[in-house]
C-alpha cells in the first residue's frame, strides 16, 4: 500500500521554560500542508528500507523506528519492506521526518488491521519524536508542552496559497535550542497558546504574538534566511515566517497570482512550492 506522508508549518512558535525532562515547552499553532512525502509498504520476510534520496540513512529513521515501537508492542508482527519517496527536505522546519513515522505507524496499522485507537497511535507517535504526535490527526491544531498536547481548531483564518521557500541550508534543532536557552531569561517566556488562539481567531496573523523564536538563532547563523523573509513580505505576503527551527521560510497569500509572481521571483535560486493547507 501507498501513504502519503504531509508537511507541516508553524504560524507562530514560542520557546518557554525549560522542562526536568530536559526538553522546553513551547506555544504553537500547527498548519498541515498537502505538500507530502509518498511512503510505500508491504509485508517482507525480513525488514528493509530504501529511498530515492542518499541523505537518508537506511537503518536509522522515523520509519524504521515507527516499525520497532509496533513490533516491540505487537508480538507476532511481520518484517515490512518500505520505500520512502522524499520530496520534503531534512532540517527545513517542516517536520518531514516526524511525518514520515506517523505516516508509517497509520500505514501499519491498516495494512494489518492492528485497530489502533486514536490515544494509543499518540502514545506510540510521542515515542518517535515531539512533533510526530501531531500527525496523527493533522490539519489545524494548536500545540503546548513538547507540541504533543494538541488542541484542534474548527476555524481557519489561513488563506489558500502558501508559498514554500527552501533554501538548501540544514539547520539543526539542538544547536537552535543551545542557542536560544541563553536568551530564555530575556524574553517573553509567559505567552500562552490561549493568547494565540484568540488573535488566530480574529484572523490578527500580524500581531507580536505570531513570530518564531527561532528566527533570532537562524537569521543570525543564516542572514540569507532572514533577507528571505523580508523579501517574501516585500512581494505581497500577508504573514511570512521561518517554520519551526528552519530552514524553510513560508508566506501566506491570499491571491494566487501574487503567490505565483513570488514563487517565480525565487524559484530560480532556491527550491520552491505552493502548497494550500491541509484541514
Amino acid at each position: 500500500m501507498q501513504i502519503n506522508s504531509y508537511a507541516k508549518i508553524n504560524l507562530g512558535l514560542h520557546v518557554l521554560n525549560a522542562r526536568e525532562d530536559g526538553f522546553h515547552n513551547i506555544a504553537t499553532i500547527f498548519q498541515e500542508l498537502n505538500f507530502c512525502d509518498q511512503i510505500t509498504i508491504k509485508e517482507s520476510q525480513k525488514m528493509s528500507f530504501d529511498t530515492n534520496v542518499d541523505w537518508l540513512d537506511r537503518t536509522n529513521n522515523t520509519c524504521i523506528k515507527a516499525v520497532k515501537i509496533l513490533q516491540n508492542h505487537y508480538s507476532g508482527l511481520p518484517n515490512f519492506k518500505i520505500f520512502l519517496q522524499k520530496n520534503i527536505p531534512t532540517n527545513a522546519g517542516l517536520g518531514g521526518g516526524s511525518s514520515n513515522g506517523t505516516a508509517t505507524l497509520k500505514a501499519i496499522n491498516q495494512l494489518c488491521g492492528l485497530n489502533i485507537q486514536e490515544k494509543e497511535m499518540k502514545k506510540f507517535a510521542e515515542k518517535i519524536s515531539a512533533d510526530s504526535t501531531f500527525f496523527v490527526n493533522g490539519g489545524l491544531q494548536g500545540g503546548e508542552q513538547k507540541g504533543e498536547k494538541l488542541y484542534p481548531i474548527k476555524y481557519s483564518a489561513i488563506d489558500a496559497y502558501i508559498l514554500l521557500v527552501m533554501p538548501n541550508i540544514k539547520v539543526q534543532t539542538s544547536d537552535a535550542f543551545m542557542f536560544i536557552k541563553k536568551y530564555l531569561v530575556k524574553g517573553k517566556t509567559d505567552i500562552k497558546l490561549s493568547q494565540m488562539l484568540e488573535e488566530f481567531k480574529l484572523n490578527k496573523l500580524s500581531s507580536e504574538l505570531f513570530y518564531n523564536d527561532f528566527e533570532m538563532y537562524v537569521f543570525k547563523t543564516h542572514p540569507e534566511i532572514g533577507r528571505i523573509k523580508l523579501e517574501i513580505l516585500d512581494l505581497g505576503a500577508k504573514y511570512a515566517s521561518l517554520s519551526g527551527s528552519g530552514s524553510t521560510v513560508f508566506g501566506i497569500f491570499s491571491d494566487k497570482q501574487k503567490a505565483q509572481k513570488a514563487q517565480s521571483f525565487f524559484s530560480p535560486h532556491y527550491s520552491t512550492i505552493i502548497a494550500n493547507p491541509k484541514i
